[in-house]
């Protein structure tokens, strides 16, 4: 779009000047004629008193004496009477475009009014004349052909015509080069900030050592500053993963304890129902530390998880066997439809550990005499995984906020668990470069799953 608008630009400079290079030398012409008319007008020292200039006889003979001129410089000169007639000029009669009117007039050199051997050139061109309307009714014309003055236009005309080519042949390539060096510097920022977006802050937006242009000192500014995220992200994974771990060892030693105690039979009967609710609340706390850091393994990115060839078809199939007693004690049924192998990339822990979230909460919030689906297919580049459930549902306001940590719906509060399920799901998900998408069963909820084939199964 510059290089277009700085040829236009172009073209209306170099037109303005070839028009007014045309005016500059039309108006010298123009200027000479006037002069040569003069010279003819020119009143002798005895000239009579009543005209102030030449009579017809004197002016004749003047035409007479100068017409060499014409041979030199292509010149035209002739005087008419009122009604056409020459009366003294290189002219055969009154040229049939030229109107009888004082000023300047163009005619084709092609005119039978001059006679060939006056031409200068057998090609086609223009003679500018100058037309003056004498006191005694008499016309004078003089003029000169525009040969040289038309090769001379045509020649500057050619030459604008090539500089604007050239101009606009130059504009385009380094527009083009241009364009091309920056979008492949934004390509290169697009591809970084794609791989931090995924969950590696290790990387970094791309700069020069040479160039230091206005993308390179952007870049910088961004990498100190992801620089600080990734410190601060990272002291605080820390600090999570050592609180998660320190509190880990102590509290499964005091559910030890606690067991031990349980099973010494002279402990009295309240004692050990104290101690029978203290062990399922440690329990529940150990299942709610042991989630958080799955969580934060996931959100780590790719990069710390080992990935290997998964058949997505199969796990289903192992965990709906795994799962149908429990669906059965709730007298509720499996159908598991996953007959065609989708080989994936990815961890099967993180992702049997997803799949046991939704099912248990499948389970969970289905009510008895219900229904839970488990299907797998392959969909363009992605293998597709679908539960569905015939249970309570979610709102569709809800689908974005469920993922969220410690999250419960009103629903939920009375039942067992901890918020963190649907966490743990989206992040090993987002970990593995898949979508997960809500839907509403009616009656139920129906969760899918998009995660993206092996290049070998595409």
């Amino acid at each position: 779009m510059y290089a277009l608008a700085f040829s236009i630009l172009t073209a209306i400079v170099l037109g303005f000047v070839f028009i007014s290079t045309q005016n500059y030398l039309t108006e010298r012409i123009t200027q000479t004629l006037q002069t040569d008319l003069a010279t003819l007008l020119e009143p002798d020292a005895d000239a009579s008193e009543s005209g102030g200039g030449r009579d017809t006889r004197d002016l004749i003979d003047r035409i007479k004496e100068i017409q060499h001129f014409d041979k030199t410089r292509g010149g035209i000169v002739a005087l008419s009477n009122s009604a056409g007639k020459i009366l003294a000029g290189n002219l055969l009669h009154w040229p049939q475009t030229i109107a009888h009117k004082d000023g300047t007039a163009r005619f084709n050199i092609n005119d039978s009014a001059i006679p060939p051997a006056l031409r200068q050139r057998s090609d086609d061109f223009d003679v500018l004349v100058f037309v003056h309307a004498l006191p005694n009714g008499n016309w004078l014309i003089v003029g000169q052909q525009l040969a040289d003055e038309e090769d001379l236009s045509e020649y500057i005309g050619s030459l604008f015509i090539l500089a604007l080519l050239l101009i606009t042949l130059m504009g385009l390539l380094g527009g083009v080069v241009m364009g091309r060096a920056a979008l492949k510097q934004i390509d290169q920022i697009r591809n970084a900030a794609q791989k931090i977006a995924r969950g590696d802050l290790t990387e970094r937006l791309p700069v020069h050592p040479k160039r230091h242009n206005e993308f390179d000192e952007i870049a910088i500014e961004l990498n100190l500053t992801l620089d600080r995220i990734n410190a601060l992200i990272k002291g605080m994974r820390e600090v999570t993963d050592n609180v998660a771990h320190d509190l880990r060892s102590p509290l499964n030693r005091l559910r030890t304890r606690l067991e031990v105690a349980l099973l010494d039979h002279n402990q009295i009967k309240p004692c050990q129902h104290i101690l029978n609710e203290s062990v399922e609340d440690l329990q529940g706390i150990l299942s709610t530390f042991n989630t958080l850091l799955s969580i934060s393994q996931a959100e780590a990115g790719i990069q710390r998880i080992p990935f290997s060839p998964q058949d997505l078809s199969a796990l289903c199939r192992d965990m709906g066997e795994l799962y149908e007693a429990s669906i059965e004690e709730e007298y509720l049924s499996l159908q598991c439809d996953c007959p065609t192998p989708l080989m994936i990339s990815g961890n099967r822990d993180l992702l049997a550990q997803a799949l046991s979230n939704l099912l248990d909460n499948a389970i969970k919030y289905t009510p008895r005499g219900g229904r839970i689906t488990l299907s797998t297919t392959k969909l363009d580049t992605w293998a597709e995984l679908r539960l569905c459930d015939t249970g309570t549902g979610i709102p569709q306001d809800q689908y974005t906020h469920v993922f969220q940590r410690f999250v419960r719906l009103d629903t939920a509060r009375n039942l067992p668990g901890n918020g963190l399920g649907l966490a743990q799901v989206l992040a090993t998900i987002t970990a593995h470069r898949g979508e997960i998408h809500l839907s509403d069963h009616q009656p139920g909820l129906c969760v899918q799953i998009l995660l993206p084939l092996s290049s070998a199964q595409i």
